[in-house]
This record gives C-alpha cells, structure tokens and sequence, in this order.
C-alpha cells in the first residue's frame, strides 16, 4: 500500500496557480458568464438577420418577378419585330406571325403595318410584348 506524502511546497504552487487560473480551478464568482454573454450575442445576432429577412425577402421576390415578366415581355416584342422585318422582305417565304408558347402576347401598331407587300416598303412599326403583367415595347423604322 503507497502511503500519501504531504508537502507544503506542493499546496503553495498550488494556491499560486490557483490565483493565477480561476476559471480553470472553479474559484470564480463570474463562472459561465462569458458563455451567457456569447449566447445573448448569437440570439441577438440571430434575431436581426430573421428580422431582416422578413423585410426584404418579399422585395426580392417582387424583383425577381418583374425581371422575368420583363424578359418575357422584351422577347415576345423582339419576335413580333423580327417577324415584321421578314415579312417586309419579299426575298422570302411568307411565314405566318409567331404564336408565343409561353402566354406572352405582342400587339402590333399600327395592326397592318407588317402585311406582306409585293415590294419591299419603308416600315414605320412598333411592338408592345406583354407577360405577366409586364409591357416592354420596341420599334423599328427603316427608310
């Protein structure tokens, strides 16, 4: 059986250490208070960004839906255009006006401004494409 030496050199490095390590040694009064305090910082940081979030998500949205309504509605009048100047050129074969697939729509002014001629004629036109709500228009006039 080892029998359990006492050395008072020992316990004054040991009360030294102690002063010198408290939150090691469980002799702070202040014992997971810096815990606490990164909590309260994380769940305040937490709450800012959720409350910010829930401000500016449904703009983003909105933006997001405007932007493709638009690009829709910019292609749908880009192909109205483009058919219009085909159709001004007899040097090719009539093709029908274009059907948009997607539910955009186009309206043409003036409406007969892209009729077929025998000769190719000076075009003066503009096309308004629409979709989902958003118009965006072109127009091309040649000499």
């Amino acid at each position: 059986m080892s029998k359990l030496n006492y050395n008072p050199a020992h316990k004054r490095q040991h009360q030294q250490t102690a002063k010198r390590l408290p939150f090691m040694c469980g002799t702070s009064s202040q014992e997971g208070s810096v815990i606490i305090f990164t909590l309260l910082i994380l769940w305040s940081m937490l709450a800012i960004t959720l409350a910010l979030t829930a401000i500016y998500l449904p703009k983003i949205r909105v933006i997001g839906d405007a932007a493709a309504g638009s690009v829709g509605a910019i292609y749908a009048a880009d192909s109205a255009i483009e058919w219009c100047i085909y159709a001004n050129d007899m040097s090719h074969p009539v093709l029908s006006p274009p059907v948009m697939g997607s539910g955009a729509t186009y309206t043409l002014i003036p409406p007969t401004g892209c009729q077929p001629s025998a000769t190719p004629a000076p075009l003066n036109v503009q096309a308004v494409g629409t979709y989902h709500g958003v118009s965006r228009s072109l127009q091309v006039t040649t000499q």
